[in-house]
């Protein structure tokens, strides 16, 4: 079976081609798909800057679909059923996933991003049955894409423990830092304030009910008021990483989940003296992914100002030029297969 899709064919370059959809093997699914956003990643990736994308790849890992055919071991009751993917491919066999850490899985393949793991930026997809999720029918298509960032951001709240009588500051306001500050009012934090340089940016925050500021305004803010018990920081940069430290609380938390450099380094008296604790926070368990589409389906009002932009497949290199140039202003965009 051939369908059409959204090849990387060399650093930068993108062009829509036939391409051969696997046979449909093992516990697997056929997905046709409705839309697929495209994440930060996959923007940095296709310049061959993050040595994380390839030429001859098919990206593609937040999307949303519909179910198509099933393998002989499959429920055929998900024929037709409106899905998200979660894009962890695990072993389900080691002793991690086996305790139910699939997430971070030795062998760990990630769909669109795993050498050889044809993404969705397609018409189809074949997954395992296990990463599917129903999403609900009130949720547009468009708007499920945002699953899985969503579900990031709730995992790295789960996975500092944070309390809702909590101090909690952001560090970055883009889309992952805005699914950090939604699963933080998902929980009932209150206390949530952001840092953001751009001003386009922080007003796009004002649109979910946070309350930004500029990095420069952190420190008489907290001149005057306690600092945060968590710190998250959805940038990774060496200054983002600085900041965790000056602005955060004795015995706080700090939870690296932007990845904009590989190398940081760490102000060890200020870990050790303070007994502050860094902790590193990437994907998300299946129940996690599946229970954010869950609220999703409750609480797509609120999160409906996460989509900014969508264009048809046909139109996507187009956008990828755009997105490359650098001076096109958008939160997320979403390929659509509806023309």
């Amino acid at each position: 079976m051939s369908h059409q899709s959204l090849v990387l064919t060399n650093f930068n370059q993108f062009e829509v081609r036939e391409r051969s959809l696997a046979e449909l093997t093992g516990d697997n699914a056929i997905v046709r798909i409705l839309a697929t956003a495209i994440c930060g990643s996959d923007i940095h990736g296709s310049n061959g800057s993050t040595g994380r994308r390839f030429p001859d790849q098919v990206m593609g890992h937040e999307t949303c679909g519909v179910v198509e055919k099933v393998s002989a071991q499959a429920s055929a009751e998900l024929i037709g059923k409106r899905v998200v993917i979660n894009p962890v491919i695990s072993c389900q066999q080691c002793e991690l996933c086996l305790a139910g850490k699939e997430y971070v899985c030795r062998s760990r393949k990630v769909l669109g991003v795993t050498k050889g793991v044809d993404g969705a930026f397609a018409q189809y997809v074949i997954v395992p049955v296990r990463n599917l999720a129903l999403i609900s029918e009130e949720v547009s298509p468009i708007l499920a894409t945002a699953v899985e960032p969503l579900a990031v951001g709730y995992h790295a709240v789960i996975r500092a423990d944070v309390r809702p009588n909590e101090r909690v500051l952001i560090l970055g306001g883009g889309p992952i830092g805005q699914a950090i500050g939604l699963a933080c009012a998902r929980i009932g934090v209150s206390n949530v304030l952001f840092s953001e340089p751009s001003e386009s940016k922080r007003k796009f925050i004002s649109k979910f009910g946070f309350e930004s500021v500029s990095p420069k305004e952190l420190q008489s803010i907290y001149e005057t008021s306690a600092k945060p018990s968590v710190v998250f920081d959805a940038v990774g940069s060496a200054h983002s990483f600085g900041d965790a430290f000056k602005h955060s609380d004795v015995a706080a938390r700090i939870v690296l989940v932007g990845m904009d450099t590989p190398d940081l380094a760490i102000p060890s008296y200020e870990v050790s003296a303070d007994e502050r604790s860094i902790l590193g926070s990437y994907c998300y368990t299946n129940e996690e992914f599946a229970d954010t589409a869950n609220w999703l389906g409750s609480n797509h009002k609120l999160v409906e100002p996460f989509i900014s932009d969508v264009t048809p497949m046909s139109k996507a290199p187009e956008m990828f030029e755009k997105l490359h140039d650098g001076n096109f202003d958008y939160n997320r965009v979403v390929i659509s297969q509806d023309e």
